[in-house]
């Protein structure tokens, strides 16, 4: 039977629902979903159990399709059981609502048919049919109503889920592509900030396997909604607070990957402006992980005709150049450099290694013009002189005498640690491979909710922040 062959229902599946004992059905409190019958002959159910089978047989089904349902010749196409409806927990995250097509005569989401052994993620007011998208059977509405503010144009790509993160401009959620069950993080860039269009663009002309990469976004009324790679490792940031403090070893296969990230966006003659550890993603929740570089809201090309001069970043993390603006409002802006990003990432080293930052509390922008700090702190930790060397080389206030990163890559503490080059070589190459789509299936003909593997990033029990 072709996807296009019209098996008529009994009633019209586009009518309201008819009876009005199902229309007020009191919901249960323990429900974490419902599906609302299509057919007059199906009833109100409300979903507590984590998995549901649908189909005409009498046994192990919950949602049973019976002749009162359908003409004899649906019902001839309906399978044993037809589909099958399961959430699962993502992580620490979220639970995830899927509909599997166990069929051999197609199961129907708002129209589509879903494949032979495919699941798709199921998310608010969809509509299931069998044997032909005419014959609904449910629409399913989802009890979670954080995620329903979210433009049609993103919902009909995206199941929206839990705020991973909050920020000026917008927030951060978790997301699946409804199709392919993919994982992402989909940034809201909300459309009255000056950076609105700033980020995509940068991301659009980037390709590098530190930093974070965009798959699309979509532009819409009120915000542009940015489909981020999702890292479940969270950030630097919590990292460091989790630890308290890295190992030096630890410090450099992660500032290793991010020096790297940073010289190629110098080298396209980009600024990132805002380095610091909430913006350093990680894979896992570990020193010894893949690192990527996020968050380019403040990031700017510089041109000929373009410069930077704007007073922006995380003040914690901001070079002594960028102060010289805060006070120039009347008078010519003072050009900086792409060397901010030079000194945020001693800044970071600093933190990485001591646990603190080196400028902090009362007074900090004087601090930070004066370019000193406590050296105390990192020989307590008996912090190597090779380490302390480039600390000093990048928290230098003059930004013509500070390194670049060019010069950071080929300062002995990096340069000559070989292992450590080849650890972090293998660390991208085994997170690029798990990042490959599986086409393999289970053999099994038994499990007929055949598993297909989706996002390998969330195989493990993880949290994850995006930057803001």
């Amino acid at each position: 039977m072709g996807d296009s062959d019209i098996l008529t229902p009994l009633i019209n599946s586009q009518d309201t629902l008819s009876s009005q004992d199902q229309i007020s059905k009191p919901e249960n409190t323990n429900a974490w979903g419902r599906l609302y019958p299509e057919n007059e002959y199906l009833k109100i159910e409300d979903l507590v159990k984590d998995n549901y089978n649908a189909g005409r047989q009498t046994n192990d089904v919950d949602f049973q399709f019976t002749k009162q349902c359908f003409s004899l010749k649906v019902m001839n196409h309906i399978s044993k059981i037809h589909f099958t409806i399961n959430r699962e927990k993502i992580g620490t995250l979220d639970y995830v609502v899927f509909i599997t097509d166990t069929s051999a005569n197609g199961t129907f989401l708002n129209g589509e048919k879903i494949g032979k052994d495919n699941r798709w993620i199921l998310s608010n007011n969809d509509k299931i049919a069998v044997v032909s998208k005419a014959n609904y059977v449910y629409t399913f509405t989802d009890k979670r109503s954080d995620y329903l503010n979210c433009p049609q144009k993103v919902r009909e790509q995206f199941a929206v889920y839990g705020i991973l993160g909050r920020g000026t401009f917008g927030e951060v959620r978790l997301a699946f592509e409804k199709k392919t069950t993919k994982c992402f993080a989909l940034k809201k860039v909300n459309r009255e900030s000056c950076i609105v269009l700033r980020e995509p663009d940068i991301l659009s002309s980037l390709s590098h396997p530190n930093i974070v990469n965009m798959e699309n976004f979509i532009d819409t009324t009120d915000a542009i909604y940015i489909t981020l790679e999702y890292m479940p490792g969270g950030t630097l940031k919590q990292l460091i607070e989790n630890t308290k403090r890295l190992k030096e070893s630890e410090s450099k296969i992660i500032l290793y990957q991010v020096a790297r990230a940073v010289q190629y966006l110098h080298n396209r003659s980009i600024a990132h402006r805002d380095l610091k550890p909430g913006n350093i993603l990680l894979s896992i929740k570990s020193p010894t992980s893949v690192v990527k570089l996020a968050d380019f809201g403040l990031s700017k090309k510089i041109t000929e005709n373009t410069h930077l001069k704007t007073f922006c970043g995380s003040l914690a993390y901001l070079a002594p150049e960028v102060f010289s603006n805060r006070k120039n409002i009347t008078q010519s802006c003072i050009k900086y450099t792409n060397k901010v990003d030079s000194w945020s990432f001693g800044v970071i080293l600093y933190e990485c290694l001591s646990g603190y930052k080196p400028f902090a509390g009362d007074h900090i922008e004087e601090k930070i013009c004066k370019g000193v700090y406590n050296i105390t702190k990192l020989k307590m930790f008996n912090t190597s002189n090779c380490a302390q060397d480039i600390i000093k080389q990048l928290l230098t206030v003059d930004h013509n005498m500070r390194f670049d990163f060019d010069k950071v890559l080929k300062h002995i503490w990096f340069e000559k640690d070989m292992l450590m080059k080849e650890k972090v070589g293998n660390l991208i190459a085994e997170f690029s491979k798990s990042l490959k789509p599986s086409n393999k299936f289970s053999s099994n003909k038994e499990n007929v909710t055949k598993k297909i593997k989706f996002c390998a990033c969330l195989t493990q029990d993880t949290e994850s922040t995006v930057p803001k």
